[in-house]
């Protein structure tokens, strides 16, 4: 699995994104991003294999889930 980080200067919620993926455990390439970047103004972004999983700002439970790094019995029950 190649994980992508895409960043930008000054971004709060890119330090968030890059602790996420640490605490998961998720090894993954930073790419700091200028202005004429596509992903420039949507920054963090995380790509997995290509993909788009997340961006702005990420939400660990859904950001685990993407990167299939759920621990069994994590998600909450349906009832």
């Amino acid at each position: 699995m190649a994980v992508v980080l895409y960043t930008s200067e000054r971004c709060g919620l890119c330090d968030r994104a890059k602790e996420a993926l640490s605490r998961l455990g998720v090894a993954f390439e930073e790419i700091e991003v200028g202005d004429g970047h596509p992903y420039r103004l949507r920054t963090p972004v995380i790509e997995r294999d290509g993909s788009v999983v997340a961006e702005g700002a990420v939400d660990h439970v859904s950001l685990a889930r993407a990167l299939g790094r759920e621990r069994p019995g994590s998600s909450p029950r349906e009832g």
